[in-house]
């Protein structure tokens, strides 16, 4: 994997910022240690995640989101990897409707092997917001290149989140890949609820609860995370918040891995408290365009 995510982040929104009214989003470097699962071995996770919106101020915006996870297993020489980038735009009309169109490209691979898996995601997307809900529901396409199978894949999902309580985020999503290929079918769903809440003006609780169900022996990816963040701008005059999330995922069998995750978050175009990227919580208030992708990125 040659595309550095940082850099994608950047060169992407550049051409926007001129022009931009607000810009909101952030960027959250993590560490995490995950036990169990992988023969035994522990892995030592190391993250990058990145979101960026810039609204015009005339009912458009356009979006970048990134994501990057090494994930070395000791005592091996293999290491897990996966990179990630996301544009979007969209128009919000008076009445508070949006619609909206979206790219997404996630890539996968080990390092010792030539040979990466790349998804491909295209699709539209139509919202509503306002009185502190927010509504969005999507439709795509996924490719996948090498094709190591022959299929087509169908995506669709709603999110849905009120945040109409001072420093209360709440949501929930579900997400579903339904796969073709001849007369056969079958789906990979994701559901899930999360919440945050900021209290005392420099603390951030947050939490969420997924599940993953897989068409592969019926195999699921269940997950649950806790965390707690305090925002270091009080203290420092620095505006970051530092993270601490505790996770256990369910394999579906008798095995469950279990995570620890140190983040800190750099927000962009507001202060206090962020809730950091690299947590379950993130992924289903913030989910991406595919259920597979999100099971991921809510499980590491």
């Amino acid at each position: 994997m040659k595309r550095t995510a940082l850099l994608a982040l950047i060169v992407t929104a550049a051409p926007g910022l001129a022009f931009a009214q607000t810009i909101t989003g952030g960027l959250t470097l993590s560490y995490g240690n995950i036990d169990g699962g992988f023969g035994g071995s522990d892995i030592n996770a190391r993250g990058l995640d990145g979101r960026m919106k810039v609204d015009f101020g005339n009912g458009a915006t356009i979006g970048v989101q990134v994501g990057k996870i090494d994930m070395p297993i000791s005592g091996t020489p293999v290491s897990l990897e996966g990179e990630f980038i996301g544009l979007d735009a969209g128009y919000r009309f008076a009445g508070g409707f949006r619609v909206g169109a979206y790219a997404d490209r996630l890539t996968m691979g080990v390092d010792l092997s030539p040979v990466d898996i790349t998804l491909k995601t295209n699709g539209l997307s139509l919202g509503y917001e306002g009185q502190g809900f927010d509504v969005e529901a999507f439709v795509g396409k996924t490719s996948i290149s090498p094709p190591i199978f022959s299929a087509d894949i169908d995506n669709k999902g709603i999110t849905a989140s009120y945040t109409g309580m001072p420093g209360l985020d709440v949501g929930a999503t579900w997400l579903r890949a339904e796969l073709t290929s001849g007369a056969m079918s079958e789906n990979i769903d994701f559901s899930g609820v999360a919440a945050s809440y900021v209290f005392g003006e420099s603390f951030i609780a947050f939490g969420g609860v997924s599940q993953a169900d897989f068409f592969i022996s019926s195999a699921s990816l269940d997950t649950m995370g806790l965390g707690l963040g305090y925002d270091l701008g009080a203290t420092t005059g620095f505006a970051a918040t530092v993270s601490l999330e505790v996770a256990r995922t369910d394999l579906g069998s008798s095995e469950d891995i279990e995570t620890v995750r140190l983040g800190l978050t750099v927000p962009l175009g507001a202060k206090g408290p962020a809730l950091p990227m690299n947590s379950v919580a993130d992924s289903i208030l913030n989910p991406r365009h595919g259920a597979f992708n999100a099971a991921m990125t809510a499980a590491f």
